[in-house]
């Protein structure tokens, strides 16, 4: 299980330009510091990802999280504060292209992910470096609800692995609240494991959803 020392370890090595297998409150992900040269090049090379593909911003630090979202329009910073910490990756404006390095081909634009981090998850809060990460699997692959769901490829490639034991494993939800800033309802794009929480958390801020499809 995971405790201070291995967070502080997986710190170091991730700021070094190592990779890591980290969990989150879903399903396990690979994941590279969004400021270290090479690192997220490495990540797309690790996992057979399109360049142009974008990835999430992982956040576990709460001021890392504030910090993403004190710069949004504020229905947008309103509603990221509602569904996180949580199951869920926001899709929200990056005009000052801080998270650039996440955005593969669609640039001005970041999906922040900030995984509830509480039980045996707490001690990832001491994590407080932008990463940026996707699910821990091959293109089309089935997301790691344990590190033993991980390919031996993607295992040999990374340079650290925190083990949370078997988490629920469906991928968040994604839901755009860009449309928000210009008075449009949001758009759940992928419904995650609890689409009605998602719709709840925003109805309660009076924020119109929109189901894709």
């Amino acid at each position: 299980m995971i405790d201070g020392a291995a967070v502080a370890a997986a710190r170091a090595a991730l700021a070094g330009g190592a990779l890591a297998l980290v969990p989150t409150d879903t399903v396990y992900g690979l994941a590279a510091a969004l400021d270290a040269p090479g690192a997220v090049a490495a990540l797309y090379a690790a996992k057979g990802r399109d360049a142009g593909r974008p990835s999430q911003v992982l956040i576990y630090a709460p001021e890392r999280l504030e910090e993403a979202l004190r710069p949004l329009p504020r229905e947008v910073a309103s509603a990221a504060r509602a569904l996180l910490p949580g199951p869920a990756t926001c899709l929200v404006p990056d005009p000052a292209g801080r998270y650039a390095p996440a955005a593969g081909d669609a640039p001005g634009s970041a999906g922040i992910r900030a995984p509830r981090a509480d039980g045996a998850l707490a001690p990832l809060a001491a994590l407080d470096l932008p990463l940026v990460a996707t699910s821990a699997n091959e293109p089309g692959g089935r997301d790691p609800a344990a590190l033993g769901d991980v390919e031996p490829a993607i295992r040999r490639a990374v340079g650290v692995e925190l083990d949370a034991g078997r988490l629920p494993g469906t991928a968040s939800a994604v839901v755009d609240l860009r449309p928000l800033a210009g008075g449009g309802p949001a758009l759940l794009v992928r419904p995650g494991p609890d689409p009605a929480a998602v719709e709840r958390a925003l109805a309660a801020l009076g924020l119109p959803l929109r189901r894709a499809g």
